[in-house]
C-alpha cells in the first residue's frame, strides 16, 4: 500500500509540475503585446483620398502595421481574439485577408472594417521548397529543403543549373531546415535576392543575362537562430523570408526583422513583429480602397 501511494503521490507531482509549466507559457505568452510593442493604438483604416503604403506583419494573435512612408512606423494593430497558431496568410479580393491557424482552420480578416470571420477555406499551407518564376526572362527560381543554393530553371529549354554561395557553409544537423527560405525578385530592376539562413546572410545576384551572377552580400544586423516568441504552432524556428515592397524600395527580412533599404542595400530598420513573424503582405490604400501589392 505504501509503495501505491508514493507512485500516487509521483504522478500528481508531475501533472502538477506540468500543469504549472503550461500555465507560465500560456500567462506569459499572453502577456506578451501583440505587435511586441507597447502603446500601439489599434488599427483604423485611411478613409481619404491619399495614397497610402502599408507593411503588414502577421505575428501570432494579431495584425501589424507598418508605414512604409513613415519610417516604417508601427502605427496600427489588430488583434485576433481565438486565432492562434497562424502559419500562413493569402490575400482575398476587397482588402480581405485569409489566415491558416491551428492546424488547418480558416479565417478572414476585413482590413477595412477590422471584422474577422471564422469557418472559412484557409489558405494553402507553407512549403519548404520555394519556386519563384520570373516572367520575362522565363526562368524558375527555386530552393529546397535539404540544399544551400538555388536552382535556375529555363523554362523553354529546359536547362537548369544550381548556385552556391562559394565561402559560406551549412552543417544540415544543426540547421535549419530549409536554409534558403527566401526569394524574391526585384520589381523595379533584374536582381534576385536569396535567403542563406544558417549564415544570416542576403545574397544578391544580377539576371539579366542567360543565367544569375553574383553581386554582392548583405549581412543581418539579427541572427536567424532561435525560436520565435510568441510562437503558438508546432514549429517556431526561424527559416525567414524575403518580400520586396511592391516598388522596389525596400525588402523586408522575414524572422530577423530587417527592413533594408534595395537601393543602398543598407538596413534601415528592425521591427520586432517581424522579427518573431515570417508571414507579411503588402497593402496600398488609393481613394480610400484597399489593394495588395501585385493585385492592382
Amino acid at each position: 500500500m505504501t509503495w501505491r501511494i508514493a507512485v500516487r503521490a509521483t504522478l500528481l507531482a508531475l501533472v502538477g509540475v506540468g500543469l504549472i509549466a503550461g500555465l507560465t507559457v500560456y500567462f506569459s505568452t499572453e502577456a506578451i503585446p501583440p505587435c511586441l510593442a507597447s502603446g500601439v493604438p489599434k488599427w483604423k483604416a485611411p478613409t481619404d483620398k491619399q495614397e497610402h503604403r502599408f507593411e503588414v506583419v502577421v505575428p501570432d494573435r494579431a495584425l501589424c502595421f507598418f508605414d512604409m512612408d513613415d519610417e516604417q512606423h508601427l502605427i496600427g494593430a489588430l488583434s485576433l481574439p481565438g486565432i492562434r497558431g497562424i502559419s500562413a496568410i493569402g490575400p482575398r479580393p476587397g482588402g480581405k485577408l485569409a489566415l491558416r491557424y491551428d492546424d488547418g482552420r480558416g479565417a478572414l480578416v476585413d482590413l477595412t472594417t477590422g471584422h474577422l470571420q471564422t469557418g472559412v477555406e484557409p489558405p494553402p499551407p507553407a512549403s519548404d521548397d520555394l519556386h519563384l518564376p520570373d516572367v520575362q526572362s522565363a526562368t524558375v527560381y527555386s530552393t529546397f529543403r535539404n540544399r544551400l543554393g538555388f536552382r535556375a530553371s529555363k523554362a523553354n529549354s529546359g536547362r537548369a543549373r544550381f548556385f552556391t554561395f562559394p565561402g559560406y557553409t551549412w552543417n544540415p544537423r544543426f540547421g535549419p531546415k530549409p536554409p534558403d527560405h527566401g526569394l524574391s525578385l526585384a520589381p523595379d530592376r533584374p536582381e534576385l535576392w536569396v535567403l542563406d539562413a544558417p549564415n544570416s546572410v542576403v545574397h544578391l545576384f544580377d539576371v539579366s543575362g542567360t543565367w544569375p551572377r553574383r553581386i554582392t552580400d548583405i549581412r543581418l544586423t539579427r541572427p536567424l537562430s532561435r525560436d520565435a516568441n510568441p510562437c503558438a504552432t508546432g514549429r517556431c524556428v526561424r527559416i525567414g523570408s524575403l518580400q520586396h515592397s511592391n516598388d522596389g524600395r525596400f525588402v523586408y527580412v522575414g524572422d530577423a526583422g530587417d527592413v533594408i533599404d534595395a537601393k543602398k542595400r543598407e538596413e534601415i530598420a528592425n521591427l520586432e513583429a517581424l522579427h518573431e513573424s515570417r508571414l507579411t503582405v503588402e497593402v496600398d490604400w488609393f481613394g480610400g480602397r484597399p489593394s495588395f501589392a501585385g493585385t492592382r
